[in-house]
């Protein structure tokens, strides 16, 4: 089912107003007090049809961090808009080393090929975001970005999903572990 849902989301999102709709989740994400109160954010460098995040990256009272495929984790990295590159899957990731410790993170956008209502999320199947946030020593805030035609009522999770705590649309917030 997972794979179904994945795979109808793929194609559904290549006909969507990328560019509009992500201002739209973008300017919900910033009215948010978990983002306002966040210093230190992890998020992702978009792929064409992701929510696009590069407007965040402008919000010099953060401090910004991508992840970066090893192996078969994500290790998390200073972001410096002129040390990226493309790495794994195409994906641009930091040349700048890891950082030591995790605890410093207060919030964690995360991408999603589709979503559900109760804060499950379907990516691309690696398992990579799974793995990352149950391996978090300390609560850090989750937050999923998605469109909202891309948000089901379920998505089917498995026992090892990890729930995020916001999911941000372009018609809204819901707020799930807060």
């Amino acid at each position: 089912m997972k794979n179904e849902i994945r795979k109808i989301s793929l194609e559904k999102r290549k006909l969507l107003p990328v560019e509009e709709l992500s201002k739209k989740i973008i300017n919900n994400l910033l009215l948010l007090e978990e983002y306002k109160s966040a210093k230190n954010i992890l998020c992702y460098y978009p792929l064409i049809y992701e929510v696009q995040t590069q407007e965040c990256f402008k919000d010099s009272s953060k401090n910004w961090f991508l992840p970066k495929v090893s192996k078969s984790n994500l290790e998390v990295c200073p972001y410096c808009t002129t040390n990226i590159q493309k790495g794994s899957f195409g994906i641009m990731e930091p040349l700048t080393e890891k950082i030591d410790s995790l605890d410093i993170l207060d919030l964690v956008l995360i991408p999603a090929v589709a979503g559900d209502i109760n804060g499950y999320r379907i990516g691309y199947g690696k398992g990579f975001y799974d793995r990352f946030l149950s391996s978090l020593d300390v609560p850090i805030t989750k937050i999923m970005l998605i469109y909202s035609s891309l948000l089901y009522k379920s998505v089917c999770p498995d026992y090892y999903d990890i729930k995020v705590d916001v999911i941000v649309t372009d018609n809204g917030v819901l707020k799930i572990n807060c």
